[in-house]
């Protein structure tokens, strides 16, 4: 290396280093256009603290000074300061401040006792001793580390003329008496009232309060320092929190209890934890955090777990009651550095033992996130590690992460984790190449066996037959069961960002559980998938064999109960029994089709278990009513002396031969009924009854107690219900799973015994869920705060990793902070055992009961009796075929097992091919609607009828049979033309005819529209936009102010607000019927009236539009609603009545007025309109939505074209439709293009429509409205454009051109007879006549 590339600074001839900077090369530097000079090394701590700070930076020239242990201070070294200060703001090392020195600890201790003295002195007025203001003194000066002997010897006189140099004149230092000796006080303050402020007891208690808070702060301020502790644990931040000084302790108890002892134990745990919190604080608080107790630690890490809040630590960190979220985050992710330096697959708090049933589960974890983009969202794979705690009372202090004392961290505490994620090894194996090896079942040949009544089971039917006070089965049977086993501990496992379903990700989820097998010591490892995860685990576990060959991959127990609810809701959909839960109560509408589905848990086993109570005891009492009345009371008498102790009951059943004979003449009349004995519906809902409570019951009651042996027994009743019921997935993988359960080695099930198989995590009996369920409820749910949401870590995948592996250090601190604060977790009744629920859960059952009971039961007559399968709510009779397929599925779902195992058996690459279905056919199957195919050839009937045309054609042609006479009377009993078979008329679309009409308008674009005058609105349109916007009303009132303040805010000086009329007998109230309105009374009393009904449900009543039109108009002439009017001119104008309302500023009284050329009586808003535009003067926009609206006016306007005197208003718009569709169509244009095209033909358009269909006339068939339009518009000589004109006049049409316009419509143009264009047109029909004879 050459001199010149050199990064040694070069040194002067004398071997100095004196010219130049030793941080940068610049030698001439300018900062703000002024030269920096140099500054010189001269002190060794300087010198020290750059030589410590050089092997961390990234400047070479200093690097290179060290490495030559050049002194800096002999070769007068010199750097600009800038360049100081920049060197170690990079490093992040700032130089350690040498420890104040006794001179300087005086000039603080003397500020400080000047501000008292300007306070108190010189402020307040007040006296005070020299020898009191020594004593603070001192004791300032102790408190800020100075040494006691260095101020012992310090004396009042030294202090005195301090104070008098500082204060001069201000101050007056008198005697006070030779014990005391001299005062101060403030001059222009007589000596006797100085030495009378002295004598106050209060001054002297103040002045102990303060040399006591000084002690206590010296002592506080004594206190070593906080350090990060290395490694970092909960255990470590615990052990290294500072004792809290004995003086604090007492000096908060004293202030707490006085002098005496609290009273009982319960009061001395609360005295002795809110002396530690003071304590604490007053810790905290004095240094400014630099001391941290382990109250403040706690806090922090605690609440920042259980609530993932950044507010609520901000909030106790500005109070000074923990550290900040800041400081939460960097000891997390101190946690995770931990952590991660242990190298194991293991998370932090798993015990390394094979005795406490280790095992995992896996799952997606999906994450709405918000990109950019909409790209990089995450799709994780997230996974619990779950163990028995063999000592429950003990906490872990820390798992896999040794908390042994290392020492402290140094350098700056790191907020960001940025840790290392271990790379997924890709997977290319096809797995459609895997082969799978099934047993042949046991016992095929014999028919399948069900499932027999527990005896703790039967007392539950019994008692829940006659008392109404018992929960159901999941709260009876805990109070009967016990579970030996302790709880569990849940952690998380490292996450993977990527999708579960994919090859290589579930081969590494298979390869990390393998590792916690062989870390814990686990001859197996236990995994639980989903099926969508697991059917892809067990192909890599045979294609990669015999790596995975120890791994026992469970079916999720949870999601396996949801297919199972998905099947039953297949065998019940539409058999009756949702109409009957939903009109109970049970059940809502909304709800019902994710009940169907099995989408909902929770809400599928209450509601079963409720439906499947409620049917069984109808069985129970078909069966009672076949025992003899000896064997009855002698029942009746046994159960009266059943032990009232839970304890005693099953030993005591169980010990009693007539109980038992009495359950098993119950289970042969249910196996009677499953086989028909009551015929078909009440076969059909036994079988229901049997797949609730007794497979279904059995599996959940092996979930819940750890029950391997039971499960692996229930399991195959439970997959004949998957082949039954249409569910090839779960049946085909539940019979790999089956298999595996029953043929791995004993070890694995011993493993499941000891707790892998389900999670307890409470201390309660009957509790234990599904492993699935677990991971569902833990990491699924704690990555959503309870009080914001989706956290924010989903932006980061290293905070999520931070977050999973520090579960068990989180989960620590939340105990620790539990044990702080005396907050025991208390352990809840079971949810089905609260008192408030079982009244409700009995309420449900006896309601559906009666429903039952009410409707088609089918355990009595008349379904006993009937030979069909039987709708219990409408009692409809079920197809043959659908009644063998509902009654023979359990029977036929066991044959198809059977069959499926022994063809895998006897073929090890049978198992991945198709499984044959079973076609549903249940009650919904029947009432799906089937499309037929539209043929492309005509019907059969179309053939006749053309046939029977050509041959009357025919005949008149050949005979004197005179067709065109008969085609003048009517061939059908209504015209086809117009109406349909059944009489009613024909409708049209008419809002087709706005469309074309709102193209003449040439680009209408205007934006903003011209200066508006007036603004006339359809009331029933605001009505309906309004209501159905808001959708319900909280008083009369409100509304009414609403809608006013709604109409104030349009364009124009005068609003006219115009509603329809609703009158019992009228076209209008027929129509309306027809639409399926319904008018019911109603009666609005006043502004304060609350309707409960929605207001979808009042907008189909008119009477209740009418009296709200009503309402408003009476309701808006009072003075309060004047301000909101402001200077706009209102008219309202409904059922004959026009108000004019305006408001008067200097009286604040409203003015109402009835102008009589506006009164009129309209049943239409719609005519309404068109009336009060031709009485405004100005632009005028018209707000309204109908078509007729808009003919109507072009109506209006095409009259006033033809009248030679000049109409008020300048220019008609209209404004229609809403929301994005909202538009204006110029009227006056449209209604001029119309006259350019053909003079009249603007007047003539109402005609038009009224012939060709609208509210109150038939539309013609399939002619609409656009044709009818085109033929006025192409009419040369005026004739049609005259007719339609006309029809407005009181005079009597033209009959005959009215004949003739029919003729064109139907394409017959010269045909001015109707009754000669149907004859042509018949003729059209029939085609050429040589190929009829």
């Amino acid at each position: 290396m050459t001199r010149r590339s050199s990064s040694i600074q070069q040194a002067d001839a004398g071997g100095l280093l004196k010219g130049s900077c030793i941080f940068c090369p610049v030698q001439r530097k300018t900062i703000k256009k002024k030269v920096e000079p140099l500054s010189n090394c001269l002190t060794k701590d300087g010198c020290d603290a750059i030589i410590a700070a050089a092997p961390k930076s990234s400047n070479e020239r200093v690097k290179a000074l060290v490495a030559g242990g050049v002194d800096l201070i002999a070769k007068e070294a010199q750097y600009h300061k800038s360049c100081r200060r920049e060197f170690f703001k990079q490093l992040e090392v700032a130089p350690k401040e040498a420890e104040l020195s006794s001179r300087r600890l005086h000039v603080v201790a003397s500020e400080s006792i000047s501000e008292l003295i300007e306070r108190e002195i010189l402020g307040k007025g007040k006296a005070m001793l020299s020898t009191s203001i020594l004593e603070l003194y001192k004791r300032e000066f102790i408190g800020l580390g100075g040494a006691v002997e260095d101020i012992e010897c310090y004396t009042v006189q030294a202090l005195m003329k301090k104070i008098k140099d500082r204060f001069g004149e201000g101050i007056t230092v008198a005697s006070y008496d030779h014990t005391k000796g001299n005062f101060v006080y403030r001059s222009g303050v007589s000596e006797g009232d100085a030495r009378a402020s002295i004598r106050s007891d209060h001054d002297k208690h103040f002045h102990d309060i303060q040399a006591t808070a000084l002690h206590l702060r010296s002592v506080i301020c004594g206190m070593a320092e906080w350090k990060t502790p290395s490694p970092v644990s909960v255990a470590a931040l615990k052990s290294c929190s500072p004792e809290l000084p004995e003086e604090l302790s007492l000096f908060y108890k004293t202030l707490l209890c006085g002098l005496r002892e609290p009273s009982s134990d319960e009061n001395r745990d609360a005295v002795d934890r809110k002396v530690t919190a003071m304590s604490s604080d007053a810790i905290f608080n004095a240094t400014r955090g630099a001391v941290r107790p382990w109250k403040h630690t706690v806090l922090g890490l605690g609440l920042g777990s259980l609530t993932s809040s950044k507010l609520v630590l901000r909030i106790m960190n500005r109070l000074g009651n923990s550290i900040s979220y800041d400081e939460v985050k960097a000891l997390e992710t101190e946690f995770a550095y931990s952590v991660e330096e242990n190298d194991k697959q293991t998370p932090d708090g798993v015990q390394l033992n094979p005795d406490q049933g280790t095992g995992l589960a896996w799952d997606n974890y999906d994450v709405n996130m918000e990109t950019v983009d909409g790209r990089d969202t995450l799709h994780a794979t997230v996974g619990i590690c779950y163990q028995t705690i063999q000592d429950p009372s003990g906490t872990n202090d820390g798992g896999n992460v040794v908390t042994t004392d290392n020492g402290v961290r140094s350098g700056r505490s790191r907020r960001l984790f940025d840790g290392r994620e271990q790379e997924i090894e890709p997977y290319y194996k096809q797995l459609r190449m895997a082969t799978f090896d099934v047993s042949a079942p046991h016992g095929n040949a014999e028919p399948r066996e069900l499932p027999v009544l527990h005896v703790i089971d039967y007392l539950w039917l019994l008692q829940s037959r006659v008392l109404k006070s018992v929960p159901l089965f999941p709260g009876f049977y805990s109070q009967f069961t016990h579970d030996p086993l302790p709880p569990q501990r849940i952690l998380y496992m490292d996450p993977i960002n990527a999708p579960p379903t994919r090859n290589d990700v579930v081969r590494e989820t298979m390869k990390r559980t393998m590792n916690v097998a062989i870390e814990t010591g686990q001859e197996y490892g236990v995994v639980s998938y989903d099926l969508a995860v697991a059917l892809k685990a067990y192909s890599i576990q045979s294609l990669d064999a015999p790596l995975f060959d120890k791994l026992l991959i469970m079916l999720g127990n949870f999601h396996l109960e949801l297919a199972f609810y998905g099947a039953i809701g297949t065998f019940i959909n539409e058999s009756g029994a949702e109409h009957l839960l939903t009109e109970s109560g049970i059940l809502a509408e909304g709800s019902l089709m994710g009940f169907i589905r099995g989408k909902f848990y929770n809400r599928c086993v209450r509601i079963h278990d409720i439906l499947a109570l409620a049917m069984e005891i109808k069985i129970y009492d078909s069966f009672y009513s076949t025992v003899t009345q000896e064997s009855k009371d002698a029942i009746e008498v046994f159960l009266s002396h059943v032990p009232k102790e839970i304890c005693d009951q099953e030993q005591f059943l169980g010990s009693q031969p007539l109980f038992q004979d009495h359950l098993d003449q119950y289970e042969l009349f249910f196996k009677d009924v499953m086989n028909g004995k009551l015929g078909p519906t009440a076969q059909y809902w036994c079988m229901y009854v049997h797949m609730i409570n007794r497979v279904h019951r059995d599996l959940m009651r092996a979930v819940r107690t750890n029950d391997v042996d039971g499960y692996i027994t229930i399991l195959p009743a439970m997959i004949d219900i998957f082949f039954a019921l249409n569910r090839p997935n779960y049946a085909r993988w539940g019979v790999l799973f089956l298999n595996q359960l029953m043929n791995e080695g004993p070890q694995s099930q011993m493993i499941l015994r000891s707790g892998a198989f389900s999670i307890r995590r409470t201390g309660k009996n009957f509790a234990r869920s599904a492993v699935d369920l677990t991971l569902e409820q833990t990491v699924n749910r704690d990555a959503a705060s309870p009080m914001k949401g989706i956290v924010g870590f989903h932006y980061s995948q290293n905070a999520i990793r931070r977050w999973c592996i520090t579960s068990a250090q989180r989960g620590l601190s939340v105990t620790e902070l539990r044990n702080l604060t005396g907050l025991e977790a208390m352990e809840q009744p079971a949810t089905q055992l609260r008192p408030s629920r079982v009244v409700i859960d009995n309420d449900h059952r006896d309601t559906l009961e009666e429903a039952i009971s009410k409707s088609c039961d089918p355990f009595s007559s008349p379904a006993t009796l009937s030979s069909c399968l039987l709708n219990i709510a409408t009692g409809k009779a079920a197809a043959q075929e659908t009644q063998d397929y509902l009654t023979g599925s359990l029977d036929a779902g066991h044959e198809l097992r059977v069959m499926f195992q022994e063809e895998c058996a006897a073929d090890s690459h049978r198992f991945l091919k198709p499984i044959r279905r079973r076609k549903v056919l249940n009650f919904a199957q029947e009432n799906v609607k089937r499309k037929r195919p539209i043929a492309k050839n005509k019907s059969a009937a179309e053939s006749v009828r053309d046939i029977f045309i050509r041959i009357l054609v025919s005949i008149s042609q050949k005979t004197a049979f005179n067709l065109r006479h008969v085609m003048t009377y009517p061939i059908t009993v209504h015209p086809l033309s117009i109406t349909h078979a059944d009489g009613s008329g024909l409708k049209t679309d008419k809002s087709a005819l706005l469309r074309k009409l709102e193209e003449l308008q040439s680009g209408f674009t205007e934006t903003p529209l011209p200066q508006i005058d007036v603004t006339l609105i359809d009331g029933g349109l605001l009505i309906h936009s309004f209501l159905s916007a808001i959708g319900k009303i909280t008083s009369y009132g409100n509304l009414a102010r609403t809608l006013l303040a709604h109409v104030c805010n349009r364009q124009g000086d005068e609003i006219h607000v115009l509603f329809d009329t609703y009158l019992p007998m009228s076209l209008k109230a027929s129509e309306r019927n027809l639409r399926g309105a319904t008018d019911g009374e109603y009666v609005i009393s006043g502004p304060e009236q609350a309707p409960r009904r929605s207001c979808q449900k009042l907008l189909q009543n008119g009477v209740f539009k009418d009296q709200l039109a009503l309402f408003l108009l009476q309701e808006w002439q009072k003075d309060q609603y004047g301000p909101i009017l402001a200077q706009k001119v209102l008219i309202l104008s409904h059922g004959g009545n026009c108000a004019r309302l305006t408001f008067n500023r200097a009286e604040h009284t409203m003015t109402v007025e009835h102008p009589g050329y506006l009164q009129g009586c309209h049943e239409e808003a719609d005519t309404l309109i068109a009336f009060h535009a031709a009485n405004a003067a100005g632009n005028i926009v018209v707000r309204a939505s109908d078509t007729d609206v808009m003919v109507i006016l072009l109506g209006m306007l095409g009259r006033h074209m033809a009248n030679p005197s000049d109409p008020s208003y300048d220019r008609l718009i209209m404004e229609c439709g809403s929301g994005n569709n909202r538009r204006h169509i110029d009227v006056s244009k449209v209604a001029s293009t119309l006259e350019s095209k053909q003079e009249g033909l603007a007047a003539a358009i109402p005609g038009l429509h009224a012939l060709t269909g609208c509210d109150f006339t038939t539309a013609f068939y399939r002619k609409g409205k656009i044709k009818p339009l085109n033929v006025l518009e192409k009419d040369a000589t005026g004739g049609f454009t005259e007719l339609f004109g006309s029809l407005a006049l009181r005079d009597e049409p033209d009959h005959d051109k009215a004949e003739e316009f029919i003729c064109a419509l139907y394409g017959m143009g010269g045909i001015k007879e109707v009754n000669e264009a149907r004859y042509l047109k018949l003729l059209r029909m029939t085609g050429k006549m040589d190929q009829v004879i």
